[in-house]
């Protein structure tokens, strides 16, 4: 297993250094507010995908085992297909109705519609992979997708020289649609088409799990971008690019804990055994507060006039950004690991409620603080809805498993024992200490 996250962590570094590069492309390239244009349109394409993840979504892990990856994958592509071309033109109709509640950036239907289509269906191919335990190959695909994803937009800014928000949608729109080529092919093996009896139940069984998962996620998701909205009404699309560009960087630390949240989401869905699970995620979740802090610290040491250097003169307020939104970043990392042991032991609703707790200072906090002090209100905002979505869960993990507060110090055993995995990693040996389910 360790090896899994080891290779996940891997992938999903490199897949930054490329994002943080194409970032200070477009920052210097098409300018903040352009690049606000770009974030509302992901925004957009995120909250369709939420809706098309009731059904092929995380949802979709936990039952490949149970279920069979035919019988999910054509119920999920058909949803997916329905409900991508109903929300996106809900979202048209609301930004026609009131522009303070429109996420679609004016001029961007289409593009967001095609987008929309290509990751969610994209995301069900991943999903069914995952479910299989097949992390190598799902980190393969995503190196590939973000790789192609870089390379075009080069030929676009630097061969073509277009220099607008197209430049990135093409770039993005293509590499996802080789995605799902890609994730396709290596599903054949296992779409052998079979009887389809029991749909109706087993639909049943998709939505009641997927429901609470997705809850939790649409809350959770505009705990992270609906602050964009409030800067964009309150004080700019400039501003919006420069938020992004924060938010972006600081959550690039998330890339430790949603990778090993990741594996154990996949590993605990194929497992029964709950004291293992508790033990499992007690390991995890110190390891990821530990390197993420770590990760901050470094990232608030990192001086003003490197961040004009890297994204452009319009971008000073990102390190300012980057501090807001610091103690709320570091303490969702571990968030994100319970909520991985929430999901695997077949109680998302947790989740579902912490990600609400969460909302509901994100809008509070939001409406107050973004008027008064603009994009580091945003952050405030931000880092207070975090610390309160996790001290929830925080608290459910610790009533459910019985742990004590010092059993969440990180050992001097616990840091040996991870670099003695990692040596062992390195020497092709198979892991059997601290994420041994027989330790």
């Amino acid at each position: 297993m360790f090896k899994k996250i080891l290779g996940t962590v891997g992938t999903r570094l490199f897949n930054a250094a490329l994002s943080f590069v194409a970032a200070s492309l477009n920052a210097h390239y098409l300018g903040a507010e352009n690049v606000g244009t770009i974030y509302l349109m992901i925004f957009s394409v995120t909250i369709i995908q939420l809706f098309n993840n009731f059904v092929g979504g995380g949802a979709l892990v936990y039952m490949a085992p149970r279920a069979g990856i035919y019988r999910l994958f054509v119920p999920a592509t058909v949803w997916t297909l329905i409900v991508t071309i109903l929300c996106t033109y809900l979202l048209y109709f609301l930004g026609h109705i009131s522009p303070a509640i429109g996420l679609i950036p004016e001029g961007y239907f289409m593009p967001v519609l095609f987008l929309a289509l290509a990751i969610s269906f994209t995301s069900v191919n991943y999903m069914l992979i995952l479910g299989l335990e097949k992390v190598k190959a799902y980190n393969y695909i995503n190196l590939i997708q973000v790789t192609v994803l870089f390379v075009i937009l080069l030929v676009f800014l630097f061969g073509f020289h277009v220099r607008t928000v197209m430049a990135y949608f093409w770039s993005i729109l293509i590499s996802y649609i080789l995605a799902w080529i890609i994730s396709f092919v290596f599903l054949v093996p296992a779409l052998k088409p079979g009887p389809m009896t029991g749909m109706k139940k087993l639909l049943g069984e998709i939505f009641r799990f997927g429901t609470y998962i997705q809850f939790a996620n649409i809350f959770q998701q505009l705990n992270y971008r609906l602050s964009l909205k409030f800067v964009d009404f309150f004080t700019g699309r400039a501003a919006v690019g420069v938020l992004s560009i924060g938010m972006t960087l600081a959550e690039g630390l998330w890339l430790v804990s949603r990778s090993i949240s990741m594996v154990q989401y996949s590993r605990l869905s194929n497992e029964m055994d709950e004291k293992y699970a508790v033990r499992l995620t007690l390991s995890f979740t110190k390891i990821t507060w530990a390197i993420t802090l770590a990760g901050m610290i470094i990232l608030l040491l990192i001086p003003v006039r490197f961040y004009t250097a890297i994204f452009g003169a319009q971008f000073g307020d990102v390190r300012m950004v980057i501090g807001s939104l610091s103690v709320g970043i570091v303490t969702l990392s571990v968030s994100m690991i319970f909520s991985g042991f929430f999901s695997s032991i077949n109680k998302p609703y947790h989740n579902t409620i912490s990600s609400a707790i969460g909302l509901v200072f994100t809008i509070g906090l939001g409406f107050l603080l973004v008027p008064a002090w603009g994009i580091a209100g945003a952050g405030i905002a931000a880092t207070c809805s975090y610390t309160m979505a996790t001290l929830y869960q925080f608290v459910i993990f610790i009533r459910m498993t019985k742990l004590t507060l010092r059993d969440f110090l990180l050992t001097k055993t616990e840091i040996r024992q991870l670099f003695d995995e990692m040596k062992k990693i390195t020497a092709q040996k198979t892991p059997d200490s601290v994420f041994d389910k027989k330790h």
